[in-house]
């Protein structure tokens, strides 16, 4: 989805989350403004980082994927703001806990201890928690205003299997299996297709709905 740019913000705005060092020198600056709301240029640095760590991979985007980053927190911003709407989707404490002790002993288990990947990644357990909160919410409101009652047309189903299932296996030269013994797990992909698209229409309506300024995705770029 695209966002088209704005022009900067007036010096006001722009100054929002900055800092200064000695000499003046600026520490952080916006990257965009979603609402009434800023994202700051360390926000995507934060969310590289976080991403290298759950994946394990390499912590320095490309500029072009540094702008992809900048997108989903504009997206994830709105979802969350729509989210104060629902109060009852809240995420609990224990919940990001379980998840974190999950994120412990399956990503790091026999490897790189936990500690020794938040260093090298320059991350604190609180990013990794407010990451999860943030991911176990956006996943919760999706299933409960696209997911729910959702179920797959047999005739989907059907057309999925015919058009993608039986060609993809096809090319690797396996045979497919009979509709019947697969039937459910397509549908669930069916559905989960679904709910993407419904919610690609609703952040399409939440970006019309909500003034979004683009300032920059790089501490280097300037604000056209």
């Amino acid at each position: 989805m695209e966002c088209r740019r704005q022009p900067a913000l007036p010096s006001l705005f722009a100054a929002m989350l900055a800092g200064a060092a000695v000499g003046a020198e600026v520490i952080d600056r916006v990257a965009a403004v979603v609402g009434h709301e800023a994202i700051a240029l360390s926000e995507i640095d934060l969310e590289a980082r976080l991403e290298a760590l759950l994946n394990r991979t390499d912590s320095a985007p490309s500029p072009a994927y540094r702008e992809q980053l900048l997108e989903r927190l504009i997206d994830r911003r709105l979802i969350l703001q729509d989210l104060t709407s629902t109060p009852f989707l809240t995420v609990q404490p224990e919940e990001i806990e379980d998840q974190m002790r999950e994120l412990r002993t399956q990503q790091y288990l026999g490897g790189r201890n936990f500690p020794e990947a938040l260093q090298h990644y320059g991350l604190t357990e609180a990013d990794c928690r407010t990451h999860l909160s943030e991911r176990i919410g956006f996943e919760r409101y999706v299933a409960f205003r696209f997911k729910t009652g959702l179920d797959a047309d047999l005739e989907a189903a059907r057309e999925y299997y015919r058009d993608e299932y039986e060609p993809r296996l096809r090319a690797l030269g396996e045979p497919a299996k009979p509709f019947d013994d697969v039937a459910g797990e397509i549908s669930r992909i069916v559905v989960e297709r679904r709910a993407n698209a419904l919610l690609d229409q609703r952040l399409r309506a939440l970006r019309a709905a909500t003034r979004i300024q683009v300032i920059a995705a790089s501490g280097d770029a300037q604000g056209p």
